[in-house]
């Protein structure tokens, strides 16, 4: 019997029945007295509470819809290494997680007489491609199309999505339904670029921090884990343990990938992650629900120079996205005990299977002890994006709703017990860090929408050491201002 507790996010329990939920627990205080964040209280999936737990049970009419075909494009989950798109298992195998996702779409099929078809391709492009060419024909080829937020966005604005706030039978505040993404990629108070539970990418994109417990043990440096407990997990600590573990391991004077370093990541991931650990954002939005610039603030500007602070310090970080280097070195050097600190989307841990050293997961360090909580970005996960040209949009919102309703029951449990749990986490330790982490998620409209606008320019400003703020918003402000005002003229006219 599984023992193993599952976060606060998934704090489910598989069902023994058909759409018959258990509680997983009432909210209740995160144990750092110093962070704020809500977490709902751990269950276990071996306990069966008696009480019904209507936030995972959906409301749904007893329907049968003749065998019909629901059908899905998706991307080859190995295809896109950095995140878990598997939506469909062909048969059980003895595997926990694929056998969960195996029962959950066979529930569903059995209740509605439905079949789910998942059609796969190689990559975004060719699901972007197709979604495109499909909904401009007036084509009702798909039920829902799995793609990336830019092209997803691209699409709403063509008027080629349903705004899921109008699709009849799905119930939003359910929490099935991701609420960080409701709350953070809303736009009007609309919801064309959405997700539940079915699709298992944004957690999967969640960026945490991983460390080398072998290199920090060797170091004799402070507990981590009690750091993150007490609300003391800081830029500065961070900053200070990182400096301590800088070697020129080959004494040649020059630090490449044969060396040792405090951190270890790509620039387009650690300063979103640092900037979004601080609790600033990029982009910010209005009583209208509509973003605009919020960089260059007081807060927003100490935070970005004590980044820069730490990011520059030396031989501190190795960056493996500059010029000259390449991503794979990650795949070999935090492995290999040559980083102490390591910033990648959780999926990327699978690389470390067969890592000899122990390693631990932890949030995002917060900018000082006044800062209330740890917060941590999701990166580049794909959506459910329902087509504008949908012939029966109540069957497709009662299917959608039916799968994330069960997924949450069944196998969200099983991803967290046998993908992060079991295969990526070692340590209980680690497994309690997660709580941290997945109860406070956030989604950046300036990386996720509006990535060549916003982002793209401060990570070169970042990398290249610029701490001219003012510059940056000189330069880039305008540009900004036009394209969300673009957004936000073509949104209105999607009826």
């Amino acid at each position: 019997m599984l023992k193993k507790k599952i976060i606060a996010f998934f704090a489910v329990i598989l069902a023994a029945a058909i759409f018959i939920s258990c509680a997983g627990g009432e909210n209740a205080q995160n144990n750092n007295e110093q962070n704020n964040a809500q977490e709902n209280e751990p269950g276990e999936l071996s306990s069966l509470p008696e009480e019904i737990d209507m936030s995972v049970t959906p409301e749904l009419p007893d329907i049968q819809f003749d065998g019909y075909t629901f059908r899905i494009l998706n991307t080859e989950n190995d295809s896109v290494t950095w995140l878990l798109t598997q939506l469909e298992a062909e048969e059980e195998n003895g595997d926990t997680f694929n056998d969960a996702v195996y029962r959950r779409n066979r529930i569903v099929e059995e209740r509605y007489n439905i079949i789910i078809s998942e059609t796969l391709v190689t990559n975004y492009g060719n699901v972007n491609t197709t979604a495109r060419n499909s909904i401009r024909a007036g084509s009702d080829d798909y039920d829902i199309y799995m793609l990336q937020a830019g092209d997803a966005l691209n699409l709403a604005q063509d008027g080629s999505l349903i705004d899921y706030k109008s699709i009849p039978h799905i119930d939003l505040s359910k929490r099935y339904w991701d609420q960080d993404m409701a709350r953070d990629l809303s736009l009007g108070n609309r919801l064309f670029v959405f997700s539940g539970d079915f699709n298992f990418t944004p957690y999967s994109a969640t960026i945490v921090m991983f460390f080398n417990k072998k290199m920090h043990s060797d170091m004799q440096l402070p507990d981590v884990y009690q750091l993150v407990r007490e609300g003391a997990w800081t830029f500065d600590r961070f900053h200070e343990m990182a400096r301590l573990a800088v070697r020129d391991l080959d004494g040649n004077g020059v630090f490449d990938q044969h060396d040792q370093y405090g951190f270890l990541s790509l620039s387009f991931l650690l300063y979103p992650s640092f900037i979004i650990a601080s609790g600033e954002r990029f982009l910010t939005k209005d009583a209208d629900d509509m973003p605009y610039l919020s960089v260059g603030g007081e807060r927003f500007t100490s935070v970005y120079h004590k980044i820069l602070d730490i990011m520059h310090d030396g031989n501190l970080l190795y960056d493996a996205n500059l010029s000259g280097r390449d991503h794979r070195h990650q795949d070999f050097m935090f492995p290999g005990n040559q980083a102490l600190f390591w910033t990648e989307l959780i999926n990327w841990a699978k690389i470390l299977r067969d890592m000899e050293a122990d390693f631990g997961m932890i949030p995002h360090p917060k900018f000082n002890e006044s800062q209330d909580m740890y917060h941590s970005i999701v990166f580049g996960p794909s959506f459910m994006l329902v087509p504008s040209t949908t012939a029966d949009l109540s069957r497709t919102g009662i299917v959608l709703e039916a799968l994330c309703a069960e997924s949450r029951r069944s196998a969200m449990p099983a991803y967290y017990d046998v993908q992060l749990q079991t295969k990526t986490a070692r340590d209980e330790e680690s497994g309690e860090m997660l709580d941290i982490i997945f109860s406070n998620r956030k989604y950046e409209l300036g990386q996720l929408f509006f990535g060549g606008q916003v982002f793209d320019p401060f990570n070169s400003m970042a990398t290249a050491n610029n701490g001219d703020i003012g510059a940056y918003i000189e330069r880039n402000e305008s540009r900004i201002e036009t394209a969300i005002e673009r957004m936000i003229d073509r949104l209105s006219e999607v009826d």
